[in-house]
């Protein structure tokens, strides 16, 4: 009589295949949080465009003119209120999170947008932002709480803090 060893060859390959899907499971994890984390810096660039937009469109503000913020986003791609061509942003950017321009506007108290915020509510992976230009954002949990509105950004005294871009 043989002995029976034909078991073990089996037993051994789902051993293996249970390794090669756990590796995949992990991979595939770490790639989706690259991922995020990728878009999560992107939202803070465009955040940064568009901040840097509203402000020089209120000191662009012409003198007796009544508004100081825009009405509409797309006011920051043509000033209505300039003669000729004047841009602040040179396209609306989407939003990195959702993938569209389907930004939440930030109002502002006189009337138009001072601002943008994420349409998403899902958490975010950064919450600590020590010091820099982020303070603001400090213990935010989710996408939708991240203002990006000039007077957020500098508390109120903008003329101030117009920096040429780095």
């Amino acid at each position: 009589m043989a002995p029976r060893t034909g078991g073990f060859t089996y037993v051994g390959l789902m051993v293996l295949v249970a390794v090669i899907g756990v590796a995949t499971a992990a991979t595939v994890s770490v790639g989706d949080l690259a991922r995020r984390r990728e878009a999560e810096n992107e939202l803070l660039f465009v955040g940064k465009q568009y901040i840097r937009a509203f402000l020089e469109y209120e000191l662009n503000t012409p003198e007796g003119h009544a508004s100081h913020a825009p009405s509409r986003l797309e006011d920051l791609l043509q000033d209505p209120r300039q003669p000729g061509m004047k841009r602040y942003l040179r396209q609306i950017y989407p939003d990195p999170i959702t993938g569209k321009a389907d930004w939440q506007l930030v109002r502002a108290p006189g009337g138009g947008v001072m601002g943008v915020r994420s349409a998403s509510c899902a958490p975010t992976i950064r919450r600590s932002f020590p010091d820099g230009d982020w303070m603001y954002l400090d213990g935010q949990k989710r996408y939708c709480d991240w203002q990006f509105a000039y007077v957020m950004a500098c508390g109120g005294n903008c003329k101030d803090t117009l920096k040429p871009e780095d």
